[in-house]
Parts: structure tokens; sequence; C-alpha cells
């Protein structure tokens, strides 16, 4: 593996064509968001089947609170689509049949020669693609359990979401230059109130913006929402 890929280093940003044949980066798949990368042997290996199988059992709740997940595999797109309708994932398929991305990684099980295929790494990038975890499969029990997946992502999202122990109800990301205490940043998609900068704080070189809105609302107070907050 490349000298380079080690926890608290930014992961490249690949782009490989999915089943369909479409280019795929990891920014697009996993836009803001933390990402389960799987290096895959292939289809044919009954290993990997498993490995495959256990994060399609897992990915409605991986990727309900905002997570992603990707394979990577050798074979090519209409393998890889094959093999990922067969196992019902939802999730991309990346086909690097040329070995390209394996090559520059330098991830390639050299121990088959007849497959050539990744060595079967699982990383886990938090939401501005830094490595996380690493884990290595090459014996079965090094690939991560489930559970060692939901921990991986539950200390992601504690160290990225302000909102993590509730105390409001709207989270986001702020572009542009960081605003004055009384600003109005917007109206609520919600209401239509406005929100209103009611504090800005600033720890270990991050920049919070507390927000509180203003006025009255006759809207159902049911109608609330959330999404993924990045620390910049």
């Amino acid at each position: 593996m490349r000298d380079d890929l080690v926890v608290g280093n930014e992961f490249p940003d690949i782009s490989l064509p999915e089943h369909t044949g479409k280019e795929l980066s990891l920014e697009v798949i996993a836009p803001q968001q933390p990402l389960v990368l799987a290096f895959v042997r292939g289809w044919w290996c009954p290993k990997e089947q498993i490995r495959l199988r256990k994060l399609v059992d897992a990915q409605d709740e991986l990727q309900r609170e905002y997570g992603r997940i990707a394979a990577v595999t050798v074979d090519e797109p209409y393998v890889n689509g094959a093999f990922r309708a067969g196992i019902g994932a939802d999730f991309p398929f990346l086909s690097d049949e040329e070995r390209r991305i394996a090559g520059e990684l330098d991830l390639l099980e050299l121990t088959d020669e007849l497959h050539r295929p990744f060595l079967p790494y699982t990383f886990v990038l938090d939401s501005n693609r830094i490595i996380r975890n690493i884990w290595c499969g090459f014996w079965y029990w090094g690939n991560p359990t489930i559970e060692e997946l939901r921990l991986a992502l539950r200390e992601i999202t504690r160290a990225e979401q302000p909102t993590y122990d509730p105390q409001e109800l709207w989270r986001g990301v702020h572009e542009g230059e960081v605003p004055e205490v009384g600003d109005e940043l917007g109206r609520s998609m919600v209401d239509g109130r406005p929100w209103v900068v009611r504090a800005i704080e600033r720890k270990d070189g991050r920049v919070g913006i507390h927000l509180s809105k203003e006025g009255k609302s006759s809207a159902d107070p049911h109608e609330v929402g959330h999404h993924i907050t990045v620390p910049r």
C-alpha cells in the first residue's frame, strides 16, 4: 500500500466507471459525507461475497445517517452490475479493469497472478476524505465488522456535528466570510422565518455559527429538518 495512505491523510479523489459505464469520483459518490470505501478482489471470491453481503445487510443503516458506501473491483462494469444486482447492493461498484488505480495506490494483491485483484482493504473516510480507519482483509478476520464500521462512523459524526447532542433543529454549512452577530443568514425553508446570528464560536481552528429564528410562525411544528454539516 502506498506510504501516504495512513490515518490522518486525505484519500485521493479517484474516478472510475460504475456498473453503467458512467465515470464517478469519490467526491460525487459522497459529497461532504463520510464514506466506507471497500477495495474488493472480485465476484469470484467467496470471502468477498460474504464481506459485501454484510455491507448490503447494513446499507440502509450506514447510509441513513448520511454515510455512503462504495466498492472498487478489478472486474469490468458489466460483471460489477450483475454482482451488484445479485446481492441487492444500492451503492456504487467501480471498475478498475486496467488496474490503474490499483497500481497508483499500490493495492494489487501480488500473490494471485491469475486475477491480479485488489488487496481487500477497507477505508473509512470522513466528510473531507480524511482517512479515519483502515482494515486489511487478506485474512478474512482482518475485515471490519459492521459494529466496527458503526463505531467509526459514530466518531466521525460526533467530531463533525455540532448538534450531535441535539440542541437545535437545523444544521448546515455556511459558505463565505464569517458573519457578524446580528446578521441574517437567510430564511427557514419550513416557515419562512429569518435565521439570525446569535454567537460566533471559535475552537481548535474551527468556527461555529449559532443561529436562532426570529418572528412568529403558524407552520406545523413537526415540519423540521436537518442535513449534514462539514467542518471547514
